[in-house]
């Protein structure tokens, strides 16, 4: 049997984790504008602004958009955090969920749309979608593991 980590050093580093995600985002968003500029010839970096959800596939009001982000992350990330406190998933996986949640809200409440900048051909991403895309594939493998472990099936 593995020990509970202790909930409050867990729920430090959710912060910790949470507060660098969005550090570094804001960061690479104003680097990108700054290397869109000066450098336009740079295939990778195309910084534009998204006012929809979602990578672009579902467009809203910025209200709504607003309400819904920030009722994802309250939602989704106190399960998280929840279960990284009982020992179920490893505590980067609501930091990064979190973090970059907060990244793209900030966004929206202080421009209306989030940045991105980083043309991956079909789409355009900023860090802040990563960290929400490695945070998701964190969580599933962990039911997974998790699941394998019991003996259920998925």
């Amino acid at each position: 049997m593995t020990p509970r980590p202790n909930r409050r050093s867990t729920a430090v580093r959710i912060g910790a984790i949470a507060l660098a995600t969005l550090v570094a985002d804001a960061g690479t968003k104003v680097m990108a504008v700054g290397l869109g500029s000066v450098h336009s010839g740079l295939g990778f970096v195309l910084p534009i602004q998204n006012p929809d959800l979602s990578l672009g596939l579902a467009p809203g009001s910025v209200p709504s958009m607003l309400a819904a982000s920030a009722l994802g992350i309250l939602i989704f990330g106190s399960y998280t955090a929840w279960s990284a406190t009982r020992g179920a998933i490893s505590s980067w996986i609501p930091g990064l969920l979190v973090g970059g949640g907060l990244g793209n809200l900030v966004d929206r409440l202080l421009f209306g749309a989030v940045h991105d900048w980083l043309d991956l051909g079909k789409v355009v991403v900023n860090l802040a979608d990563l960290a929400i895309l490695a945070g998701l594939a964190g969580f599933l493998v962990s039911l997974a593991v998790g699941r394998s472990r019991t003996g259920e099936t998925p």
